[in-house]
Order: C-alpha cells, then sequence, then structure tokens
C-alpha cells in the first residue's frame, strides 16, 4: 500500500511540475534534501507583505476552538483574520477528525497544509518516505529566518525537530522556557494539612504519614471515617509515583536508556502501592474512577491528595470549591526523596521544546515557498505576540514593553472564562509559535504558579525527550510496546489490588521479556543516541 501511495504522489508531483505550478520548488524532492547546516544557513528576510496577489492555501487540523458550547474553526479567529491582512494569504482550514486523516493519506487527497500531531499518527518520516510531505530543511534555509535565529540560538530544540533520517519536516509548537512545560504535578489538601498540623511530605515515610492522619483523623469534620486519602481519575498519576525511586518505565542514565520495569526498584513501589491500597489509603476505585466520579470526590470533602494538571485539575477545582468551602485549599506536592535523596521527576514534558505537534506541507502545494513564510511569521517577535494575545488594542495592549490582556479577556463582558474568551482571538496553547511566558504569567492563578514552582524544583536528567524513530524503531516503540503495556498495566494492577501474589513477579519480568522489552529498549537507545548526536553538532 505505501509503495503504491509512493507512485501516486509521485505522478501528482509530476503532473504539477509539468503545468509549471513553482517548479524552482517543487523540484527539491525530500530524498534529494541535505539536513540544514545551521551555522553557515542565512534565510531571507521575511516581510511582510508575503505577497501582492493573494494566495489562498488549504489546511487541515484536528484541532477545535470551543467558545460557550460553540465551536469554532481558526478561520473565524481573528490572529488568522489579522495574519490574512498582514500577509495577503489566506489559510482556509478544515477541521477534520482523524479517521478523515488517515482517509485523505490513503487517497493521496491532501491538502497544503496538514497542521497534526505527527507522533500521534504515527511520525512525520512514514509519510515522507510513501512521498506525501516534504522535508523543510532547504526551504527553512532559504525562507524561514524566524525559526532558524531561534534554532540557532535554542540548540536544544533542533533535534527534537529532526526525524530519524536527520531532516525536518514539520513547524512545531514550541515551549521554550521551563515554567511552560511544567504543568502537572501531584496535589494535596492544604487545608487538611494544617488542621491536622502535619507538614508537606518530602519522602515517602512522610508521604505515608499524611495519607494515615487524612484517613483516620477526621480532616473533613463530618464525624464519619469517610475520607478516601489518595484517588485517581483512571489510574491516571499512580505511575509517577515509581518517580518517587528516581524511575521510570524508560529513563535515561548517563546516556544509556533503561527500562525501569525490570529494575528491582519497581518491585518494592509495586510492594509499597499495594500496602497502600491494603490499608485503604488509595481509593479502590482508582482504577475505573471517571472524571464525574473525580469531581464528586473532590467537591464532596472526601480526597485528600491526587495527581493532575495545573489549570484543569487545580485551578479548575479551586474555582468549583470557592463558593461551597472559602477554607478550601490545595498546593503542589513536591516530587519525592529517592534513596539518594534526590527529587526527581521523569517526564519527557520537562525536557521536550518541540511538541510533536506543528504543520508540514504536502508534496501537492503549489506555493511552497509562501506557505513556509506564511508559517515562519508565527516565530516573530510579532508573530508571537498576534497568536499569544490577538490584536493589539482588542484583547491586549502594550503595557511597559509587555503584551497585556485586556478586560476583554480577564474579566469577559459576557461571562466567558479567561481561556474561552483567548480563544476567539488567539491560540496560546497548542499552535506552532512560540509559547509567550507572558501569556502564561497572566493565565495562571498564583495557586497555580506556586505549585508549578514546586513541581519543577527536580531533577529532570534522567527524563527522556521526545525521539523520532525510522520504521524498525516504530514497531517497536509502537506496536510491540503497545502489547507489552497492555499485559503490564494488567498485571500491575493485579498485584496493588491482591487479585495476583506478588510471589508471580518473577513471571511478570519474565513475560515482558519474552514480549520483547529489550527490542523496545535498543529503540530508545538508538533514537536517544541519534538525539544526542545532533546536540553536538
Amino acid at each position: 500500500m505505501k509503495n503504491m501511495w509512493k507512485v501516486m504522489a509521485g505522478a501528482a508531483a509530476a503532473v504539477l511540475l509539468m503545468s509549471g505550478c513553482a517548479a524552482s520548488d517543487q523540484e527539491i524532492a525530500s530524498s534529494d534534501v541535505k539536513p540544514i547546516d545551521l551555522d553557515s544557513v542565512t534565510p531571507e528576510e521575511n516581510t511582510m507583505p508575503i505577497t501582492n496577489e493573494p494566495i489562498t492555501l488549504s489546511a487541515i487540523t484536528t484541532s477545535k476552538v470551543s467558545v460557550a458550547g460553540k465551536t469554532y474553526s481558526y478561520n473565524e479567529i481573528k490572529a488568522f483574520q489579522e495574519m490574512e491582512k498582514i500577509s495577503g494569504i489566506k489559510v482556509d482550514f478544515q477541521v477534520v477528525e482523524n479517521e478523515r486523516v488517515n482517509l485523505m493519506f490513503a487517497s493521496d487527497d491532501l491538502p497544503d497544509l496538514m497542521l497534526l500531531n505527527w507522533g500521534g499518527i504515527g511520525g512525520a518520516l512514514t509519510y515522507a518516505e510513501d512521498g506525501q510531505i516534504l522535508a523543510l530543511d532547504d526551504y527553512m534555509g532559504k525562507y524561514a529566518p524566524n525559526i532558524v535565529k531561534y534554532m540557532k540560538e535554542n540548540r536544544t530544540v533542533y533535534p527534537q525537530m529532526t526525524e530519524a533520517d536527520g531532516k525536518m519536516y514539520t513547524f512545531p509548537f514550541i515551549r521554550g522556557d521551563q515554567e511552560l512545560r511544567v504543568f502537572q504535578g501531584f496535589q494535596i489538601r492544604q487545608d487538611w494539612l494544617d488542621k491536622l498540623n502535619l507538614e508537606m511530605p518530602q519522602t515517602r515515610d512522610e508521604f505515608y504519614s499524611v495519607l494515615k492522619a487524612f484517613k483516620e483523623q477526621d480532616p473533613n469534620g463530618n464525624g464519619v471515617a469517610d475520607e478516601v486519602p489518595y484517588i485517581a481519575e483512571k489510574t491516571f498519576g499512580i505511575d509517577r509515583m515509581y518517580n518517587f525511586w528516581g524511575k521510570d518505565a524508560f529513563y535515561v542514565d548517563n546516556g544509556t536508556v533503561k527500562c525501569g520495569w525490570t529494575e528491582p526498584e519497581f518491585k518494592e513501589y509495586v510492594i509499597w502501592l499495594n500496602q497502600l491500597y491494603q490499608e485503604g489509603l488509595i481509593d479502590p476505585d482508582y482504577a475505573i474512577t471517571d472524571k464525574t466520579q473525580f469531581d464528586y470526590k473532590v467537591s464532596n470533602e472526601l480526597a485528600g491528595a491526587w495527581y493532575g494538571l495545573a489549570g484543569g485539575g487545580l485551578g479548575r477545582l479551586m474555582t468549583l470549591m470557592e463558593p461551597v468551602n472559602p477554607e478550601f485549599d490545595i498546593a503542589g506536592m513536591p516530587w519525592l526523596e529517592a534513596d539518594d535523596g534526590k527529587k526527581y521527576v521523569v517526564n519527557s514534558e520537562y525536557v521536550t521544546e518541540a511538541s510533536t505537534l506543528g504543520y508540514a506541507v504536502s508534496t501537492q502545494c503549489k506555493n511552497i515557498k509562501e506557505a513556509v513564510k506564511w508559517m515562519d511569521y508565527a516565530y516573530s517577535e510579532e508573530g508571537i505576540r498576534l497568536f499569544n494575545f490577538g490584536i493589539e488594542g482588542e484583547s491586549y495592549t502594550m503595557e511597559n514593553g509587555v503584551p497585556t490582556y485586556t478586560d476583554l479577556i480577564v474579566n469577559n463582558p459576557q461571562g466567558l472564562p479567561m481561556s474561552e474568551a483567548i480563544g476567539l482571538y488567539a491560540v496560546p496553547s497548542g499552535y506552532p509559535t512560540l509559547q509567550s511566558l507572558d501569556y502564561f504569567d497572566q493565565y495562571m492563578q498564583p495557586k497555580q504558579k506556586a505549585a508549578i514552582n514546586v513541581w519543577k524544583d527536580a531533577d529532570a536528567s534522567r527524563s527522556i525527550p521526545s525521539l523520532k524513530f525510522t520504521a524498525d524503531e516504530s514497531d517497536n516503540v509502537n506496536k510491540k510496546y503497545n502489547e507489552i503495556k497492555s499485559y503490564h498495566d494488567e498485571i500491575i494492577n493485579k498485584f496493588i489490588v491482591g487479585k495476583e501474589p506478588i510471589e508471580n513477579f518473577d513471571t511478570y519480568l519474565s513475560t515482558i521479556q519474552t514480549m520483547g522489552i529489550e527490542d523496545v529498549v535498543k529503540s530508545y537507545q538508538a533514537a536517544y543516541d541519534r538525539y544526542s548526536s545532533l546536540l553536538n553538532k
């Protein structure tokens, strides 16, 4: 099937060349592109308008903007309408579901631009090898001064944008500042700690003692032993507790990728979780609790600690509980000390600046130069303001050199929450631009910022950044690993709740070995080695 797609894509490209459409750009086939040399490239200046003759580019995306129950496409967002005026280029977005994306690739019926999560659909390299999207190194080197400048000044970004063949295929969403990459962690009822005269836990033993106190000392004050010390939404965050040992499913130690599941500490972690479960310190329904049930347990003063997002979790719950219980207070709990006394966080997000979400250009695009310039503008100073803040004088004003949201956003007259009010004007999260720290500072509440400052105070050196894999490696990392993880999740939950005796742990280890866990590790190692070599380029 892939070969058939290549033939079809090649025929389409040939038709474009014969018709004379942007021949000089179309002739740069991905196979002929050389990886960019950041030290030597000097792209031409990206001035606006890009063209004096109106151009329309077609685009697909799975991203949606929801405001007051209504879904908007990017065509309706004011930042994109303004971009059309600035650039002379109209990008016509079509919102599609993942199934439609797959069908479009299968039929080779592709738009000019595709804004997708390329990690989620199998990796950009797959579609490049099928002749459906373009390598962008040459185009960036000629026409994209803003993203090239950023890569030159932030050398960790380049290897994260580079596929396994050494080339770049997307313009990604970038979160450069560490605060922007730390947005979830363990959360705990600070008011319960205060009521019981307990200190914030720093070690596993202290955390155990706090959970025991939550269970036995009636912190919700209703005279009933109904507290559930630790809850989870369908196991979310349970696996993160292995970070308390400084390990995770996969982590890197002095350049060597290791599987934490096969190490002695993992058995300790499982036994520890089983102890918490048997003593009633973990919600017995942790594996099946949905969002509604999770919110019920928090809002009815039953839950003491959990793992969640800073915005969609901590901030949302604080707002939810403010009229119910003014004393309700959540704090970010630190990553607990491992046996060596260090606090580790093993989380790809902490060290991944360039998201797998990004724009790719199809081989059917007739205006590649103009498309590249249009995408590159989002990484300029003006473009960053436009896509993070919207329209000056409407959604933001400049105050002491800082773009500052107006009351239209912060205190919306229609009562829209800030996230939805922003959505009518800009796309500061999950769009291919540089996310602004000024956006973060204004969007996050003080409690959220405090939690993030706690969560980022940890050693992230064992975290593996987002990696790019070859086709063979992808088979291991996707298919083989998914099969292993499915078995792993099932058996570990049985160990935790006591349905499987811990004496059978060695059987679990031998099973994942037989299923090929070492092949997965080897694929991670190969990809990590490529990433490391590009860091020194």
